[in-house]
């Protein structure tokens, strides 16, 4: 078997997800964890998955787009990927409260195949391929990736992840 990370956008509507599951499930695609994100263009769903190892990439589209789904993004991906979320992005979080240094590898570990660097700029804000924020050391903070695009939920985390780096800075500076 071998493990998908798979994302596409369905209708937020009752039943549609269930029919994107029993278009993977037909082909004997195990689904091992799911997170919906509210787009403005509909339920973003993106799903680990564990397939038969005969199953490419041009299957897993095509069975993703029969079962409803929209823009499909699929990708191989590892056993890392089985770790808890949560638990990941709390993880990811400690070590930036631990040291504000690490944000940039942090925000890298946190949303995947990503490019992370830091401007002088000082611009804020998003695109599906690149977002730009506040850096609590000053200037801005760009992560760039080609696809999948960003969602809003990875944008607040990392604004979250970059609040910490700055709550723990002002600890820092005032002992």
């Amino acid at each position: 078997m071998a493990l998908w990370r798979i994302r596409a956008t369905v209708d937020d509507r009752p039943g549609y997800l269930s029919v994107l599951t029993a278009s993977l499930a037909l082909h004997s695609v195990n689904i091992l964890s799911v997170q919906v994100h509210a787009t403005e263009a509909g339920a973003l769903d993106e799903f680990l998955v564990d397939a038969p190892d005969s199953v490419g990439y041009e299957e897993l589209v095509e069975w993703v787009r029969k079962g409803r789904g929209r823009d499909p993004w699929v990708s191989r991906t590892d056993a890392r990927g089985l770790i808890d979320e949560p638990t990941r992005a709390l993880g990811i979080a400690a070590m930036v409260a631990a040291d504000p240094g690490h944000l940039v590898a942090a925000l890298s570990a946190l949303l995947g195949d990503c490019e992370v660097s830091r401007s002088t700029n000082g611009r804020n804000g998003v695109s599906a391929t690149e977002m730009a924020l506040a850096d609590p050391a000053g200037g801005t903070i760009v992560v760039r990736r080609a696809a999948p695009a960003f969602t809003p939920a990875e944008l607040a985390r990392a604004h979250a992840l970059a609040e910490v780096a700055a709550a723990s800075r002002a600890v820092d500076t005032s002992h």
